[in-house]
């Protein structure tokens, strides 16, 4: 397969390759979300003759978006070689996740700092996961020069901030690895990770 133009402005620049060779006779269908504050992308097994789906949001910065494509194909190539039945992130999924982005890692596309942040992410842990690294995130905004990157985790407990979404949250508790925030305008809670971007 070849990647449309709208999908090519998602991933690293010059990744085009790359993933049409991760995408090769997979039948899988790749969809663009809008901004969900939970996660960064999900993967929904195929049912009842229905094609798998990956569904990846749409605002993601391109090291994000690649990798996240990545994990959630992972889950794709994990069903089809061991069966639906493997648990979401085992042992099966790790391997074919890794194998991904070793081969991106390879490929030279990331900055040294991005590529030592995805192996301290995700090859020196045992809980690995799109986005849930500090240490990638912080490399990601190391590219954007000297501009100093807000994020959620610098906002001071029951202060409002707002994502680049345009969504405004009251910061709560810090539960595990997320915070508890509540969305101004429905009430309801979201598990927000620490590293997210905010805009004033």
């Amino acid at each position: 397969m070849s990647l449309p133009p709208l999908w090519e402005k998602h991933f690293l620049p010059g990744a085009d390759g790359l993933v049409e060779s991760w995408m090769e006779g997979a039948q899988v269908l790749v969809r663009l979300s809008r901004s969900r504050v939970t996660k960064h992308g999900d993967y929904r097994f195929s049912r009842n003759g229905r094609p798998s789906v990956i569904t990846i949001n749409q605002d993601l910065h391109p090291v994000l978006f690649t990798i996240t494509f990545a994990h959630e194909l992972a889950h794709y190539r994990a069903g089809q070689k061991y069966g639906q039945q493997i648990r979401p992130h085992g042992p099966e999924w790790k391997y074919e996740f890794r194998v991904m982005l070793k081969e991106l890692i390879e490929s030279k596309l990331l900055s040294e700092e991005v590529a030592k942040a995805v192996i301290k992410c995700f090859f020196r842990r045992e809980s690995i996961g799109s986005g849930s690294c500090e240490a990638l995130l912080k490399a990601i905004g190391l590219t954007g020069g000297e501009v100093k990157i807000r994020r959620v985790v610098d906002v001071p407990e029951g202060k409002e901030f707002k994502l680049r979404s345009g969504r405004i949250f009251v910061k709560g508790a810090k539960a595990r690895t997320r915070y508890h925030c509540i969305d101004k305008q429905t009430g309801r809670t979201f598990a927000v990770h620490p590293m997210a971007e905010i805009v004033d």
